[in-house]
């Protein structure tokens, strides 16, 4: 309340200063004559009436004067009156600002508060985790102290490496369970449920071979490429397949196929379902010094024609990831003469080969090989 009267009487100075100043010049010229004659009267200069009281007889002779000189208020009271109108005008103006200024310092507040709220939030949320950092930290280096206490203890415990490499085997098993395992079927190239059972179309032809010398050759995955002299084999209905079944349900025993071909055909699975299923399940099929023969993308071939610029990366890149035109049309793997090699031997193949490397087909470059079932 102190700095509104202040404010409010530093404004009004400048306007009734003035004013003042002005009407009391008036009063104090028409009131000099009067106080020099009452002191004149009063030391004996000037004579006064016989009788009188010498104050009497100052206020007759002086009163006139006076009078007039009180006469001059009415005009400081019009100034006065004119300056109080100004004095309300700048009033209700600082009244408008004051309001005004409120406003927005309740806004202010308002905002602050807010700013404060989230400012309180965000440093609950950094410390939860940097406190859950420290946590994992701290966690990290007891189990390293631990495997570095026990492996200076134990020469013969395992180090860190050995110890990283048992934690992926148990990852990589417990994906193939989850995606393969419990009875999955493995028939899909792509995953995909639904398998038809395996169903024999051309019986005549399977009983033929049964019977000849030669027994029983199976063309896996033939597509639209039927081949003449063997069984061949796909998951779809097409023209010249003589038996649809999924490449891990033939309908065939164990010991009872004499060869097993395919072409382009094993880059549409993963190496995970080929190493685990697929081609322990086809050397089953293989009586002893049966032939399996694959023919397929040959990637250290493409890989060397991509950097020399002899085949274009749209080539490279559809051969590597299937033209994908159907269920079927999806490439999950990669192989090189070496590459695959191993995993034949690995499955229990023997005398494994590389017929051919780097044979133009299409817009692919492909290998041959070959191994037998001892």
């Amino acid at each position: 309340m102190t700095s509104v009267r202040s404010l409010l009487r530093n404004a009004a100075r400048p306007v009734i200063d003035p004013v003042w100043h002005r009407v009391w010049g008036r009063i104090e010229r028409r009131l000099a004559p009067l106080e020099t004659r009452v002191s004149a009267i009063e030391v004996g200069q000037v004579s006064a009436p016989v009788g009188s009281d010498p104050a009497e007889r100052a206020w007759q002779q002086l009163a006139p004067a006076f009078l007039n000189a009180v006469s001059s208020v009415e005009a400081f009271a019009h100034a006065l009156r004119s300056t109080r109108g100004e004095l309300g005008d700048l009033r209700d103006s600082i009244d408008r600002e004051m309001q005004a200024f409120g406003q927005t310092l309740q806004a202010s507040r308002a905002e602050i508060g807010e700013l404060r709220d989230r400012v309180d939030r965000d440093a609950e949320a950094v410390g939860d985790a940097l406190r859950a950092a420290r946590q994992e930290i701290h966690a990290a280096r007891r189990e390293i102290g631990e495997v570095r206490d026990r492996t200076d203890r134990e020469p013969s415990a395992p180090d860190l490496t050995s110890v990283w490499e048992r934690i992926e085997f148990v990852r990589r098993e417990l994906m193939f369970e989850q995606r393969y395992g419990r009875g999955g079927s493995t028939a899909s190239a792509d995953g995909v449920g639904g398998a038809p059972a395996a169903r024999v179309i051309d019986t005549t032809k399977l009983e033929s071979m049964r019977a000849s010398p030669g027994g029983i050759r199976l063309n896996l995955g033939c597509g639209h490429i039927a081949l003449d002299g063997y069984l061949n084999v796909d998951r779809r209905d097409l023209p010249g397949v003589d038996i649809i079944a999924t490449a891990d349900d033939l309908p065939f025993g164990p010991n009872s196929v004499s060869e097993i071909a395919s072409a382009h055909f094993l880059e549409h699975f993963p190496e995970e379902m080929l190493r685990r299923n697929l081609l322990p399940y086809w050397h089953s099929l293989l009586r002893a010094g049966g032939a399996f023969r694959a023919v397929v993308p040959d990637g250290q071939a493409m890989l060397s024609k991509v950097a020399s610029g002899e085949m274009p990366f749209a080539d490279f890149r559809e051969v590597l990831f299937g033209a994908q035109d159907y269920e079927g049309d999806f490439h999950y793997d990669l192989f090189t003469p070496a590459s695959l090699t191993a995993l034949l031997q690995e499955a229990g193949f023997r005398d494994v080969a590389v017929l051919e490397t780097g044979r133009r087909n299409g817009k692919c470059y492909e290998f041959e090989i070959a191994g037998q079932r001892p």
